[in-house]
């Protein structure tokens, strides 16, 4: 082996120019075979594959449930006012069930549903009763009760 004057790397003695620079000056070969001066190295296995570590699973967050308030007590006594009123006592248990609902309906977390539903079912008992006893006091006739086209 012939070592290149421009820039010290090896090339082969057939070699005109140089492989790295392209320099065309080299030294002279040496004659004395090269010595070795580290031993031998064993060749490394190469390292097992390593699996692919599958990703850690999903925990969904727990939903934070709001606690059973007072709110929510006035809503189920509003919808439970309003249906019970529909067969007794309707004086007392309609206005409370109207009242009791919407303010579970505003201020209640849970339920709004059964305040939108105490609501409604109360309105309706309310239309009901006031065609019933304007019915029963001969202010409307028996056409506004039993339908416009019955006769």
């Amino acid at each position: 082996m012939k070592k290149c004057l421009n820039c010290g790397s090896e090339n082969k003695n057939e070699n005109a120019f140089c492989s790295v620079c392209g320099g065309s000056s080299f030294a002279e070969p040496s004659t004395a075979p090269e010595t070795a001066s580290v031993p031998p190295v064993a060749p490394v296995p190469p390292a097992p594959p390593v699996p692919p570590v599958p990703p850690p699973p999903y925990i969904a967050p727990v939903p934070v449930k709001k606690p059973f308030g007072i709110f929510d007590v006035l809503t189920i006594l509003g919808f439970v006012s309003s249906l019970v009123g529909l067969f007794s006592i309707w004086v007392v248990l309609e206005p409370l069930a109207v009242i009791a609902s919407i303010i579970g309906f505003f201020k209640g977390g849970r339920f709004k549903g059964l305040a939108a539903a105490g609501i409604v079912i109360s309105i309706i008992a309310f239309i009901i009763i006031l065609f019933v006893t304007l019915y029963n006091g001969n202010i409307i006739g028996k056409w506004a009760i039993e339908g416009a086209l019955n006769r």
